[in-house]
């Protein structure tokens, strides 16, 4: 294993919350088992605590979902707190890794390329996806095989950007009512995002480690407690029924051709493969 700098002008963050110092730790020891050095713990904010949420930005049915849980509006705003971060210290790129994430030995290298990269992209999401999904031909990022993505993705543990697309997330985050995973992988028209291919990292409770993992980092600390996990909002009848009519339209799509002009085009339709060191989970 080789030892990787974060390059000039870039920076790694894992998002941790204060009273779970088990899960910094395990983060520490994935970065160090990748050889990547400069990593930073992250507060997280914690939506347990009293006045953690006041002045977010969380406004109900502004997004693809009405109402979120305490927890998932606290994840956002840690998100978009690092996202604030970035800009404000002028950083070209930043990788963001919540702080449950199993790395394959690849990630170091992968990381610290892509980070030192001037391609054009917005987003390159570096982990598993806990479902089948479509993505675009296969194309190269400083020597990464990556694929375009063309879904939004139920996961958004370890992604990098860079300073133009954190930028535009907090402007397009100044409302949402989104899952994080949904909102930075939402197909935009000016937003080039890519995933890592194969995966070089994966949450734990995807991983087939899981077992001799500490009991903090198994489950998500965050689902942990009711009162922050409770009381979802689907919405008025209205949104939840345009929301449905949205989804079956782009089932249609895919089912009428779609999906076979994408492949026949060299795409891709299934899960994505990981690192060969890593052991998933597959959810059918």
């Amino acid at each position: 294993m080789g030892h990787y700098e974060l390059p000039s002008g870039a920076a790694a963050y894992f998002i941790n919350l204060d009273r779970v110092p088990e899960r910094a730790e395990f983060m520490e020891g994935q970065f160090a088992d990748t050889g990547l050095r400069g990593a930073q713990r992250f507060s997280a904010v914690d939506g347990q605590q009293p006045g953690a949420l006041d002045d977010n930005c969380y406004v109900p049915g502004t997004g693809t979902r009405w109402g979120l849980t305490q927890s998932e509006i606290a994840c956002f705003e840690s998100h978009r707190a690092v996202w604030r971060v970035a800009v404000d210290q002028n950083l070209s790129k930043v990788a963001i890794f919540e702080d449950d994430v199993e790395m394959s030995a690849q990630a170091g290298a992968a990381i610290a390329a892509l980070l030192a990269d001037d391609a054009g992209f917005d987003l390159i999401k570096l982990d598993y996806s806990p479902r089948s999904m479509r993505f675009g031909p296969l194309e190269s990022i400083a020597d990464v095989p990556v694929r375009p993505m063309l879904e939004m993705a139920p996961s958004s543990a370890a992604y990098i950007l860079t300073q133009a697309a954190c930028r535009k997330l907090l402007s397009w985050s100044e409302q949402y009512s989104d899952h994080l995973d949904d909102f930075i992988s939402l197909p935009r028209p000016d937003w080039r995002m890519c995933q890592c291919f194969p995966a070089v990292g994966v949450q734990m409770m995807w991983s087939k480690q899981q077992e001799q993992t500490a009991e903090p980092v198994k489950v998500s600390e965050r689902s942990q407690d009711q009162k922050t996990n409770s009381g979802l909002d689907k919405g008025p009848l209205g949104f939840r029924i345009r929301r449905e009519l949205q989804a079956a339209r782009r089932k249609l799509y895919w089912r009428a051709g779609g999906q076979d002009r994408l492949l026949a085009q060299g795409g891709f339709a299934g899960f994505i493969p990981c690192a060969e060191d890593l052991n998933v989970k597959l959810v059918t």
